[in-house]
């Protein structure tokens, strides 16, 4: 076979194309770099065998038929030896050039009469599959669609042509037999799949995946172990790569098809016209095994299946596809191939890099982290892999990392040719939208997404964005569009050689506004960040004109602190906006007081001009139908919303801080007949809402309108009501129709006196926030759904009983509940332990409360600091119970007069719940999922006795007591007394950290940190500690003693050391004093005296705590009491179904997709006071401070209770 010196060869009749159509498709293979051949540029005077010479010496023939073509007999020669010189690695595409293929098959006039040969061989060129010119189609469009099929061409052939150079014949042999990591996992999810037990059932499965991730190998994989239970045993693969006309290919497919199913039933002929009807009874003779691989439409499939009528019961059919929506409605089931995980591409990398599995996983350091990045760059795709590794081996490790460093700015080259057939796969809408989201719109919003780059006239069984998810070209997960990194380095490389033009690049995007760009009509996106524009820039007034193609314009700063700079592009003499196409518009600080009159929205989806200088957007006889997002928060000018009369599509509108509007017209919001989102917050000057029912509308923020002194209601089926600030002195009557209302805030509304009874009949109502009303002295019943109450702030007298359960018909449900900075309550119900669900109880600065009940069972924090007044506690502390939750934390700080019995009430309940913790997580092996914490602080110097090793100071170092074993160890308690009396700068909180230490007679040893106490943090008001105050915790550390197990390391440890120490929210370490500190291990009980832990005895001899939780009255009560209740903390005893059912049904507003909306906008914070959690990290051990109150964010990006 000649060499291969070009890759296209174009054989055309010049007189019809020369001067025209080849002139445009000559430059476009230029654009993508196509080695081509054209006869006009070879050297005058050389001899015409010299064309039919490059024709062999070429990969691809692109033959143009044209008018004249076949009566030219140079032309007839060249087809000839085109046909003649084809063989692997080489085609043909025939192009019909406004002549259809009839003409092509019938008007070969230069073939003599008996020249049937001939005449033969120049027919079967139309079999090649081609590309036909469709009339009224613009010629660049048609040049377009040739250049893409030569690169598809050429990649293929190109790609099959270096894997035959680099492997040869050996690789012809070893193929099937390479490994394929992790491959009898999927093998196993398969059968499981096909159901290959039940040997009746008929099972047609779909495998599916992304280009290169093993669906063919492992189809071939389960086409091996099972291929002997069957009769007729068929991989059929689509070899059929003549290029012909779609009914051809479908009757020589299924002819194929047929052939190879029945290849061994006698006298049977089967022929293009032959069904699966007419070979019925032979297709039923037996079960069969069926893979069909490598099938790209649909219609194949269908074909090939027909109707199903002929497969026989017990078969199994497995479709191996790229493309998800081809198997949809024909399977049964649908294997989604994953990739592999990071082990399996370790071991897939270290093959092929080395020729050994295991080489890169037992290597150490710098080889090792490279190994992780190349496994991390190829996302888990073993033909990636495969790949790299092949071009890794045999190099150093300098190289290695020479790779890496390239691959990571370029993308490497024979990764992009294995996926870019996905790409290539695609039309032409599906190609522009891979690239918008690649350059745009990565990790953003689905349902936006879609909005952005489906074709408004999409049906939603036809978006886009479904196409290429089915083609795993994208991925749909969290109600985010995400992309593999491969494909998204892929899509990269491809948008900077596609026609339209995607700008990112600051300096393009100058270039472009200043009209010194080729081609404005192809720019298709500018995203442009203005904090990387280092000077101010005139924007010209002709700065947009022609780009008539723009959709996506977005104008941002990326740095935190935008506010505080000017825009950097200044418009001095108008602008010209003639953008017809735009879907997306934002533009940080808009600097004029309108859009431009020319600029016209009917196709605008999205609109953003935070912090703009508009007074309104344009004249209200605009087309704004499409507007779905209008955000103009901080526009303090805007004065005018007519703009957006007649937006009945529109979804949110966000008008935050704009401070001079004052009314928003019923006119205008009455067309807004899908409004889910209405921010108002900060509009000062708004005195009143219109009178109208939006029906749509679900969340409505009215927080600091402070002249806002009336509620009106204008939708009936609000689930979140935001009035924080507001000057309303009450709530109409007519609040009883919010049925809906989930979460109602009023948090700081100071003149608010009283909220109507009717409130307490709103049964969806879960979250009420009536923080900072000073006003305030009751309020109303509620019903038992109530999960979140706030109270702190308010002048409330007493505690009203219908908080606490009676019966079981009070606040149930309650999870959080404040009553913190409270001034009068004096006494708190003793029901208040029967709050099963309550997890939150924050009584921080209530100086009247002398003692605190018994608390419930599930209580995750008890937030008492500054509680002056509190002298005792019950006993128990809270009701003991395994529940749901197991940290357990009670910050009892600034509580100066708390009687030391209260102190031992709270040690004893510590020691007592994690004793039964302790004794849980290790019956029923939990310790490797959770860890136990629980935890207090509270005034005092002195480290409790019981601890069995003491010392003065931050560390303590002992050998551990003989008798015991490590192997028994379950848990430690820890203590610290700190001293706070120097210190002054409290702002930030503070830490108390241990870092722990323990060892064996041959030196090895295990080392973590975990975190005692804590106080202030993130969201957290800054509070100061001026008093000593002692910290004690407890840990369990069988996810310690599982890792050691897992280490073969099980053996005694024969000393410890604990360095406790204390440092600021930044990480640094602050010079409080550690005066004492203390520990003491806790152990498994021994034999079968599972509910019994021990506590180590002190130096005297006495015990800690070595009683069994059933041996304490009190407590042998509560855990009777506890053998009611469920794990994840509800009561089984209810008294009526009801309490259940609503339990149950406790979530609905929240998981009905109509109410994806709901947002939050109350600021109020949460406290976070450190209750530790552990996590693992290679060798290390770190234990990290979890908020014991959480945190949400809402749309005021502030700290809401949750």
């Amino acid at each position: 076979m000649a060499e291969v010196n070009y890759q296209l060869f174009l054989c055309f009749r010049g007189k019809d194309v020369r001067c025209s159509f080849l002139s445009f498709l000559v430059a476009a293979l230029k654009r993508i770099s196509v080695n081509y051949y054209v006869d006009y540029e070879e050297m005058r005077g050389e001899v015409t065998s010299v064309f039919l010479q490059r024709i062999q010496e070429s990969r691809v023939v692109l033959v143009i038929f044209s008018e004249n073509f076949m009566d030219s007999k140079w032309c007839t020669e060249e087809v000839l030896k085109a046909i003649a010189t084809r063989g692997p690695g080489k085609t043909i595409i025939p192009i019909f050039y406004k002549v259809s293929v009839e003409q092509v098959e019938k008007n070969w006039s230069v073939v003599q009469e008996g020249e049937s040969d001939k005449w033969s061989t120049l027919t079967n060129v139309t079999e090649y599959l081609g590309l036909v010119y469709v009339p009224d189609t613009k010629e660049s469009d048609f040049v377009d669609e040739i250049v893409k099929e030569v690169k598809k061409t050429l990649t293929i052939l190109e790609t099959k042509e270096r894997e035959k150079k680099g492997e040869g014949k050996k690789h012809e042999i070893t193929t099937s037999t390479l490994p394929f990591f992790g491959i009898k996992q999927r093998v196993q999810q398969l059968q499981d799949k096909l159901k290959m037990d039940r040997y009746e059932e008929t099972r047609v499965v779909g495998v599916v995946g992304m280009k290169g991730i093993g669906k063919t190998k492992l189809a071939e994989m389960l086409f091996a172990e099972f291929k002997g239970e069957f009769e007729r045993p068929i991989f059929f693969k689509n070899e059929i790569r003549k290029r012909m006309e779609n009914d051809k290919k479908l009757d020589l497919l299924l002819k194929l098809f047929l052939q190879t199913i029945l290849k061994k039933t006698a006298n049977l002929t089967i022929t293009g016209k032959t069904t699966h009807e007419d070979v019925k009874e032979h297709l039923l003779e037996t079960k069969c095994f069926l893979i069909l691989d490598d099938f790209s439409g649909k219609e194949e499939i269908v074909h090939l299946l027909g109707d199903s009528g002929w497969i026989t019961p017990g078969s199994k059919i497995v479709i191996v596809t790229s493309d998800k929506s081809l198997v949809e409605g024909l399977v049964d089931d649908t294997y989604v191939v994953p990739g592999l995980n990071e082990k399996e591409g370790l071991e897939c990398l270290s093959h092929h890099a080395f020729g050994d599995a295991t080489r890169c996983a037992s290597e150490e350091g710098n080889l090792l982290t490279l190994s992780r990045k190349f496994v991390d760059y190829a996302r888990g795709n073993p033909s990636a892999l495969t790949l790299l590794g092949k071009e890794l081996r045999g190099r150093d490790e300098g190289e290695w990392e020479s790779i890496i460093f390239t691959i990571e700015k370029s993308p490497n080259k024979n990764i992009q040719d294995l996926l870019n057939s996905s790409y290539d796969g695609l039309t032409e809408l599906q190609q522009e939208a891979f690239l918008d989201i690649t350059c745009f719109f990565r990790s953003l919003d689905h349902e936006f997404v879609k909005s952005m780059v489906d074709s408004p006239c999409a049906a939603d069984d036809r978006s886009i964005i479904k196409d290429l998810s089915d083609k795993f070209l994208i991925e749909i997960s969290g109600g985010r569009v995400e992309m593999n990194g491969l494909l998204y380095r892929l899509g990269k490389n491809l948008a900077s050689q596609d026609h339209y033009l995607r700008l990112w690049n600051q300096q393009d995007i100058i270039k472009a506004l200043k009209k010194k760009m080729v081609f404005p009509g192809r720019v298709r996106g500018i995203f442009l960040d203005i904090s990387q524009v280092e000077e101010k820039r005139p924007l010209r007034k002709e700065a947009f004109v022609g780009m008539n193609k723009l959709r996506y314009l977005k104008i941002y700063n990326s740095c935190t602190c935008f506010l505080e700079s000017d825009s950097k592009l200044t418009i001095r003499n108008g602008l010209e906006f003639t953008l017809e196409e735009v879907r997306y518009l934002h533009w940080l600080k808009f600097p004029l007081e309108e859009l431009p009159k020319d600029f016209n929205p009917n196709n605008l989806i999205d609109l953003k001009l935070p912090y703009s200088h508009i007074k309104r957007l344009w004249n209200r006889d605009k087309d704004v139908t499409r507007l779905k997002w209008v955000d103009l928060n901080n526009s303090i000018n805007l004065e005018d919303l007519s703009g957006l009369l007649g937006a009945g599509n529109l979804q949110r509108l966000n008008l935050e801080g704009c401070t001079q509007l004052t009314i928003l017209l019923k006119e205008i919001m009455q067309t807004m007949t899908s409004l889910v989102f209405l921010n108002l917050r900060s509009c000062k000057s708004l005195v009143s809402l219109p009178k109208i029912n939006i029906k749509s509308l679900k969340t409505l923020i009215l927080s600091y309108c402070s002249n806002l002194e009336e509620f009106q209601m204008i939708s009936e089926n609000l689930e979140a009501l935001y009035l924080d600030g507001t000057a309303i002195k009450g709530l109409p009557e007519t609040t009883i129709r919010l049925q809906k209302l989930v979460i109602l805030s009023l948090k700081d509304c100071g003149k608010l006196g009283s909220v109507p009874d009717s409130l307490g009949k709103l049964k969806a109502l879960q979250e009420v926030i009536l923080s900072g009303c000073s006003r305030l002295q009751s309020f109303p019943d509620f019903t038992k759904r109530l999960r979140i109450l706030l109270l702190d702030g308010t002048a409330i007298k007493h505690v009203p009983k219908v908080l606490f359960p009676s019966g079981m018909n009070g606040l149930s449900l309650l999870r959080h509940l404040c009553l913190s900075g409270n001034g009068v309550i004096q006494t708190m119900q003793a029901h208040i332990g029967q709050l099963y669900h309550l997890k939150f109880l924050d009584l921080k600065y209530c100086k009247k409360l002398t003692s605190i009940p018994t608390l419930p069972p599930n209580l995750q924090c008890l937030d008492a600091h500054g509680y002056i007044s509190l002298t005792t506690v019950a006993n128990p502390l809270a009701f003991l119970n395994l529940t749901d939750q197991i940290h357990s934390t009670f910050i009892l700080s600034h509580c100066n007069n708390l009687y030391e019995a209260a102190k031992s009430c709270i040690i004893s309940y510590i020691q007592k719940k994690s004793q039964l913790m302790s004794c849980a997580l290790n019956r029923y092996s939990l310790g490797s999922v959770m860890e136990y914490c629980t935890g207090a602080c509270f005034p005092g110097c002195e480290v409790p006795e019981w601890f069995s090793y003491q010392e003065h100071g931050p560390k303590i170092e002992t050998e551990l007591a003989r008798h015991r074993s490590e192997t028994n160890i379950i848990g430690v308690a820890l203590c610290a007394a700190v001293s706070f009396q120097d210190y002054r700068d409290q702002k930030s909180g503070f830490l108390v950290k241990c870092t722990c230490e323990f060892k064996n007679a041959d030196g090895y040893f295990r080392r973590f940190s975990c975190v005692v106490g804590s106080t202030g943090g993130p969201g957290i008001e800054p509070r100061k500690i001026e008093s000593d105050h002692v910290f004690v915790s407890y840990t369990s550390l069988l996810q310690i003693k599982k890792q050691s197990e897992a280490e073969d390391k099980v053996c005694s440890y024969t000393t410890a050391s604990f360095a406790f120490e204390v440092i600021d929210g930044a990480g640094e370490l602050v010079k409080y004093d550690v005066l004492k500190c203390g520990f003491s291990m806790v152990y498994e009980p021994e034999g079968n005296d599972h509910d019994h832990v021990s506590w180590e005895v002190d130096s005297d001899g006495s015990s800690m705590v070595d009683d069994s939780i059933h041996d304490d009255e009190s407590v042998s009560s509560e855990a009777l009491e506890a053998d009611e209740i469920s794990i994840d903390g509800q009561c089984s005893d209810v008294d009526d179904d009801e309490g259940q059912q609503e339990e149950e049904n406790s979530d609905i507003p929240f998981e009905d997709n109509d109410n994806a909306n709901l947002e939050t906008d109350s600021d109020q914070n949460m406290n976070n006071e450190g209750t530790p959690s552990i996590s693992f990290v290679e060798d290390s051990i770190e234990i990290q401070p979890e908020c014991c109150l959480g945190m949400i964010e809402n749309v005021d990006g502030e700290g809401a209770c949750a």
